[in-house]
Parts: structure tokens; C-alpha cells; sequence
């Protein structure tokens, strides 16, 4: 072996040992996804006035990020409704209804594109505790304009991924309960790991 080829190898060795030491001093945060949902599909159609979308993660899913920051807030719009609104629910007293308002945003003007669209929570980032969580989308919908927040095929369906508050009815409700049909809305939220 040459001693350049021997000094080439020695050279590689120390840099490959020296990048990856033990004594890094910022730790590495990684980030996790909150959703049931798989790609764009379509759009339901719905009665004009507001309606909102949510997801439902109960405390079995949360329970794995605990300690985590909910730092954003992504969705799927085909059309753009007359106003959207971020918003996310602690916990409620079953699997059907959400508790107390967290966060609401009123996102309407920053709602320009009909694709994803992220909503970061900048300084009021929500810790999760283990407790469930429901990310929602609150959109009023005009005369006419019947679609909005966008949804799955329905392969991976959860029954906590379709959830729907309807301007029509006061209770919560599923998209499945309403027509039979199996999506998950597309909604997600990354969370922040230690």
C-alpha cells in the first residue's frame, strides 16, 4: 500500500470518529405526526354555513408523545371556503365530543391555496400531557360552494379521522354516520420530541 493511500484511509478514519462523538452538545429534536390520513382524494359536499372538520387522537395516541409540543397544523383544501379557522379541543367527556377550546385561529386571509396548507402555532405551542386531543377546521362554507376541507380515500379508515360538526345539526357526528361512507379528513399535526 501506498503511504498516500495509507494517509488517505488514517485521514477518513478520524473524521468519520470525530464527526459522530458522543459529547454533541445540542440535542436532536425529532419530530412526530399526529393523522389517520392518506393522500388527497376529494372533498365532501356539505351544507352552506359553518362546518367543522376535526380528527380525534384519544389518549392511547397521544400518550407515546407525551412531553412533545403541537407546533403545527396541516390541511387540505380543494376550494377555498368564505373564512377557515384553526382550532384545537382538549379532551372531552367521550370519544364524540371534544372539551374545552385550546387555540383558534382565524386563518381566513392566509387561506389562499387550494393544496396543503400549514398553520404554525408559533408562541402557543400546546404540550401534550397523555391526554386526547382533537385537531379541527372550522370553515363556513357559501351558498353554492358546497366543498372545502379535503379527505382520504377511506383505506386506512379510522372512525376517530372523520369527525363533523355540521352547520345543519348541534351534535358531532361522523362523516361515516351521515352517509356511510369511510375517509379521514386531512388534517394533521406535527408534534415536537424531546
Amino acid at each position: 500500500m501506498k503511504p498516500t493511500t495509507l494517509l488517505l484511509l488514517l485521514l477518513c478514519f478520524v473524521l468519520g470518529w470525530t464527526s459522530c462523538g458522543e459529547d454533541d452538545e445540542d440535542p436532536v429534536t425529532a419530530a412526530a405526526t399526529l393523522n389517520y390520513d392518506g393522500p388527497n382524494a376529494t372533498a365532501p359536499q356539505l351544507p352552506p354555513g359553518t362546518n367543522t372538520f376535526a380528527a380525534y387522537f384519544p389518549p392511547a395516541e397521544t400518550e407515546r408523545l407525551r412531553g412533545g409540543t403541537l407546533n403545527k397544523i396541516s390541511f387540505y383544501l380543494t376550494r377555498i371556503p368564505q373564512s377557515t379557522s384553526v382550532v384545537i379541543y382538549a379532551d372531552g367527556p367521550d370519544d364524540r365530543t371534544p372539551g374545552a377550546e385550546l387555540y383558534r385561529r382565524d386563518i381566513t386571509g392566509r387561506t389562499t391555496t387550494t393544496e396543503w396548507n400549514e398553520h404554525l402555532l408559533l408562541g402557543d405551542a400546546i404540550e401534550l400531557t397523555g391526554q386526547g386531543l382533537w385537531l379541527a377546521i372550522e370553515v363556513e362554507l357559501a351558498q353554492g360552494e358546497p366543498q372545502s376541507v379535503g379527505c382520504d380515500a377511506g383505506r386506512s379508515y379510522s372512525p376517530n379521522g372523520d369527525r363533523l360538526l355540521i352547520s345543519t345539526v348541534s351534535d358531532w357526528t361522523s362523516f361515516n354516520e351521515l352517509n356511510g361512507e369511510t375517509v379521514n379528513w386531512n388534517i394533521r399535526g406535527e408534534v415536537s420530541t424531546p
